[in-house]
């Protein structure tokens, strides 16, 4: 317990990678669950973590084994370690949550198929679910399959409150598609929505420069 509070509290606001990957590491090989620690369920009932998992997802997280499961991964993948990333998230328990955070492991690493595994079946029910609809086109359009790549970012543009973050990115990962297709007036299209909403997103201005080749 005091491990946990020392690197949520301590070690990983003050941007310490090291001491925090030492303690999470620790903590994670014991089998430590805060859910089951009666320290903490007594006097901690309510608390609750904030965390990145990927671009345009944050979540609010419970003191649990999976807290401490994604908070290791993100301090591998920090460090460059994506296997050991992959390695942690794999062994957590299945959620939307885990699922977001491999689904970005696994592109990190090109592991198209497994993408396509880990979002079988989903909708576009939340914003977590965006995100993955967006990785399995993704996926889908590093194998070649860009009829069902365009399928799954119309999914994940369905909803149209969903954060600018997370639109902005299907909107560009879908005009890259067009142009691996040769539908560049589609693409600019694509882009230029983006142009509009924010026209310092990062990479777009490349993007477009492309077209002009």
């Amino acid at each position: 317990m005091v491990s946990l509070l020392e690197a949520t509290l301590v070690s990983l606001p003050a941007g310490d990678t090291q001491r925090g990957l030492e303690l999470l590491t620790w903590l994670f090989g014991t089998g430590y669950d805060p859910a089951t620690d009666d320290f903490i369920q007594k006097y901690l009932p309510d608390a609750s973590f904030t965390l990145p998992i990927a671009d345009g997802i944050t979540v609010q997280l419970p003191p649990d084994r999976n807290l401490i499961g994604l908070l290791l991964a993100e301090l591998y993948q920090e460090t460059g370690d994506i296997p050991a990333a992959v390695d942690v998230v794999e062994q957590l328990e299945p959620s939307t949550v885990t699922a977001v955070s491999l689904a970005e492991l696994y592109t990190q690493q090109g592991r198209w198929n497994d993408v396509v595994d880990l979002t079988e079946g989903l909708t576009n029910e939340d914003e977590a679910a965006t995100f993955l609809l967006t990785q399995r086109g993704i996926a889908f359009r590093e194998q070649g399959y860009f009829e069902a790549a365009r399928a799954s970012f119309k999914e994940s543009l369905r909803i149209r409150s969903r954060p600018a973050d997370l639109r902005h990115r299907t909107l560009i990962e879908r005009g890259l598609t067009y142009l691996r297709e040769g539908k560049r007036s589609m693409a600019r299209k694509d882009f230029e929505k983006v142009l509009a909403e924010n026209s310092s997103y990062p990479g777009l201005r490349e993007h477009l420069a492309d077209l002009q080749d």
